[in-house]
C-alpha cells in the first residue's frame, strides 16, 4: 500500500495522469463538437441526437459516460494543481524568471486558463445542463420527431440562448482560453508519454495547434451563426 500511494504522489506519475486525463478530454471534446454541429443540420437532426444520447440504455449510458468524464476532469485539474504547486516551490526565482522569458503565452498560462475553463464548465452545464440560468432558455418546448416521438426541443433553447449577445461573447471568450490551452496541452501530454521520435515529433507538434484551432473554431461556429441569423428558429 505505501508502494502504491509513494507512486501516487511521484512527479512521474502525476504527469501521466494529467496528460492521458487530458487527452481523454481531448477526445470527449471532439465528440462534443460532432453533436453540436448537427444544429447546422436542422431541428431534427440535433433533437433526434440528443434524445438518443439520453434514452442509450434507459439512460445508464449517458450517466455512465458524465461519471466517467467527471473522474477524468478532477484527477487531469488536481494532477495540474500538484505539479504546479510543487514546480513553484522548487524553482528559483531567477530560474523562474528566465523560463518565462523563454516560455510562450500557452504555457506560461496553462493552470490560470484552465482554472478559468473550470469556472465556465460550471456556468456551461447550469445553463445547458440544468436549467439552473437563464431558465427562460429552458422551458420546456418539445419537438415532435419523425418517429412521431414527443422530445424536449433542444434546438430552441440553442438557439434562443445564442440570440442573446452576452450569452454567445461569454461562450466565444471561453473558446479563446481552450484553444490556447490545448495549443500547448497536446503537444506536452504526447512528449510527456514519451513520443520522442524524431519522425512523429513535428507531426505532433503539428497535430497539436490544429486540434485546438479546429475545436476553438468548431465551438464557435453554432454561436455566430446563430448569432449572425444563419442559424435561427
Amino acid at each position: 500500500m505505501k508502494a502504491f500511494g509513494d507512486i501516487w504522489r511521484s512527479n512521474l506519475f502525476q504527469k501521466w495522469l494529467m496528460a492521458i486525463t487530458g487527452l481523454f478530454l481531448v477526445l470527449f471534446l471532439l465528440g462534443h463538437l460532432s453533436g453540436n454541429l448537427l444544429v447546422f443540420l436542422g431541428q431534427a437532426h440535433i433533437n433526434e441526437y440528443a434524445h438518443g444520447l439520453r434514452t442509450m440504455g434507459h439512460g445508464a449510458v449517458l450517466w455512465g459516460a458524465r461519471i466517467g468524464l467527471l473522474t477524468f476532469f478532477i484527477l487531469h485539474v488536481a494532477s495540474a494543481i500538484t505539479l504546479s504547486r510543487r514546480n513553484r516551490q522548487a524553482r528559483p526565482q531567477k530560474y523562474a524568471k528566465v523560463e518565462a522569458r523563454s516560455s510562450t503565452l500557452a504555457s506560461r498560462t496553462m493552470l490560470y486558463s484552465g482554472l478559468l475553463l473550470i469556472s465556465y464548465v460550471l456556468y456551461h452545464l447550469a445553463h445547458f445542463t440544468w436549467g439552473a440560468v437563464h431558465a427562460q432558455h429552458y422551458a420546456q418546448a418539445t419537438f415532435i420527431l419523425p418517429s412521431g416521438e414527443l422530445v424536449p426541443d433542444v434546438y430552441t433553447m440553442v438557439v434562443k440562448s445564442f440570440s442573446e449577445p452576452l450569452i454567445t461573447v461569454l461562450y466565444l471568450l471561453s473558446m479563446v482560453m481552450v484553444g490556447l490551452h490545448l495549443n500547448h496541452a497536446i503537444a506536452s501530454a504526447f512528449q510527456t508519454l514519451g513520443v520522442t521520435n524524431r519522425r512523429i515529433v513535428p507531426m505532433v507538434r503539428t497535430i497539436g495547434p490544429a486540434l485546438s484551432i479546429l475545436i476553438a473554431l468548431g465551438f464557435s461556429a453554432v454561436p455566430l451563426a446563430i448569432i449572425l441569423g444563419l442559424v435561427k428558429i
